[in-house]
């Protein structure tokens, strides 16, 4: 069979939380199993425990032998903006700046991690992320011993932020992803980005709503065109209750169970 044709299995993994998915191919593609995990008590810094359950996932047959398309936490990615230079003419090159501004913001924490960068237009401004190479190794030996393929890896915010791209305005906002303890948003400028943040939140949500208003105020030179687009859990949404006008919760049809969000968020990246 042509991989092409392969069955696709989408995988997200947090350090609470894994979901899996898998997905047939065909001109009607349709779901063919799904599951999920979660962990009381796991540790936003490590990735044991995740990888583990993702092994013992994947040893049931329906997970093996298919395409498959990762999606990390962001709590395991590093961002930062690579200003365009001219003077830069190989890959290599770019991605030597891009390690040394990750540097510039994280320090040596990130020296030996996995460094990507986006694809864009000669003179813009690229997106440089950075995972630890250690979790990569780990997780391709676990997946590609059960007869999978890699067609991607990405985290949280890229994907988020392609899956809604479409509804967010050229510039003058922040677009920003939140999962459990994360937060990670964009500011949107000249159809690109001009800064990126990660950061760590709590379960206080009076505190990360001003902490999202304030990404409105930075958005834009004029307050009243700074908006905050959220990607974000329907757990979460809901329990912010009735937003503030310059925040904006991104939903496909305004409500949604827990198969439905799962579904919602694998279907970010399959496409």
């Amino acid at each position: 069979m042509s991989p092409l044709w392969r069955d696709e299995i989408g995988i997200y993994l947090a350090p609470r939380k894994i979901v899996l998915m898998r997905m047939g191919r065909g001109l009607k593609p349709r779901v063919l199993a799904e599951t999920g995990m979660t962990f009381d008590e796991g540790d936003f810094g490590t990735w044991a425990s995740t990888l583990g359950g993702l092994a013992k996932s994947l040893d049931g047959a329906m997970w093996q032998r298919a395409n498959t398309r990762v999606v990390l936490s962001d709590h395991w990615a590093r961002y930062a903006i690579v200003p365009w230079s001219n003077d830069l003419r190989t890959h290599a090159e770019r991605l030597s700046q891009a390690r040394i501004a990750l540097a510039d913001v994280y320090g040596d924490v990130v020296a030996d991690w996995t460094v990507t960068l986006d694809d864009v237009a000669p003179g813009t401004a690229q997106v440089a992320c950075a995972i630890p190479t250690a979790l990569v190794a780990e997780l391709w030996e676990i997946i590609e011993s059960r007869g999978l393929s890699v067609v991607s890896l990405q985290p949280q915010l890229i994907v988020a932020f392609n899956r809604w791209r479409s509804r967010l305005p050229a510039s003058g906002a922040w677009f920003v992803s939140i999962e459990e303890g994360s937060l990670a948003a964009a500011r949107l400028a000249n159809g690109g980005w001009d800064r990126v943040h990660a950061v760590r939140i709590g379960a206080d949500w009076p505190i990360e709503l001003k902490r999202l208003q304030t990404f409105g105020r930075l958005a834009s030179a004029r307050p009243e065109d700074g908006r905050v687009f959220i990607d974000a859990p329907p757990s979460l949404r809901y329990a912010a209750g009735a937003g503030e006008r310059d925040l904006e919760w991104l939903d496909d049809d305004g409500s949604s169970d827990g198969t439905t969000d799962k579904l919602a968020f694998m279907q970010r990246f399959r496409a």
